[in-house]
């Protein structure tokens, strides 16, 4: 939105933004990509440093106090860049100084077909129900007990709940895991969850912490609290390009990985429409960036 540059100067470049995202939008991938690289916001760098300079990147309009996301293509550098960008928020004093560890649980995108496997399940895993399955409500937490021709046994709280097979898809299976959570931190909330004061946490949402109580409950900057027993999130700073939809910011920051298999016109649409005004693309190959985006998803 060019009406939200500060000065002349921004407006225009703004403009030229929203030029780009339109062509990509009339199918005009090639014409887009240049007119970004025109403009001068894609970045050439080496592999081994782009997640910090991403980070750099992303702390510094942290200091503008202005919101911005970094849209990258693998879950691997979703979680690097999660950890650059937090560490040099923290050495800025960007974030609380004081963290909380807090036992939270990551998604393990599982088919439904891979749920009748054991192989798949971490021997730690941990089983959240999405839906209310016979007596175990939305939001109860398990673990496999065993897997039998009609469905999956799981063990909730002493108690055996049978998931028949046609609904494995009201349960997920995640993999515990240690998160350090501090005031002014940034989550990825992972589950869609009916608080306990009345308001709901959804699935996809990026939220900003306000603080932390001694009884584990989150309070967010819009005065939503998360209870202790939701910890189905992961650290915001960095999302797939799956994950940026329905997304706006000020700036969006783009993490090429040079996988081509991630790289296509519809994810290159989606990563370069989520800022409102300005966008910065890092990429180890310009030129393989460019012959990637043309490709239809």
């Amino acid at each position: 939105d060019p009406a939200r540059g500060q000065t002349a100067d921004e407006r225009e470049r703004i403009k030229q933004y929203r030029r780009a995202v339109k062509l990509a939008a009339d199918g005009k991938f090639t014409e887009s990509f240049s007119h970004l690289d025109h403009l001068g916001v894609v970045v050439t760098c080496g592999v081994g440093e782009q997640a910090e300079k991403l980070a750099d990147e992303y702390v510094q309009l942290a200091g503008k106090n202005v919101s911005a996301v970094v849209v990258s293509q693998t879950w691997d550098e979703v979680r690097r860049v999660n950890e650059q960008v937090r560490a040099k928020l923290k050495a800025k004093g960007l974030l609380g100084v004081n963290d909380v560890t807090v036992q939270t649980l990551e998604k393990l995108d599982l088919t439904n077909a891979q749920k009748r496997n054991e192989r798949f399940y971490p021997p730690d895993a941990v089983i959240v129900f999405n839906q209310k399955v016979r007596n175990a409500d939305a939001g109860a937490k398990g673990k496999l007990g065993l897997i039998v021709k009609t469905g999956v046994l799981v063990e909730v709280n002493g108690r055996f709940v049978t998931v028949a097979n046609k609904l494995l898809g009201k349960i997920t299976v995640c993999r515990p895991q240690e998160t350090r959570v501090a005031e002014n931190d940034r989550l990825h909330l992972k589950a869609n969850y009916r608080l306990k004061h009345g308001g709901r946490a959804t699935n996809g949402e990026l939220v900003t912490v306000k603080s932390i109580s001694a009884d584990g409950k989150i309070k967010l900057g819009d005065g939503q609290v998360l209870d202790a027993d939701y910890r189905e999130f992961v650290p915001g700073y960095a999302v797939t390009s799956y994950g940026s939809q329905g997304k706006t910011v000020d700036y969006v920051l783009f993490s090429d990985s040079t996988v081509k298999a991630a790289t296509s016109a519809e994810q290159w649409y989606v990563s370069i429409s989520r800022g409102r005004r300005g966008i910065r693309i890092f990429t180890p190959d310009k030129e393989q960036l460019r012959e990637n985006i043309i490709r239809s998803g």
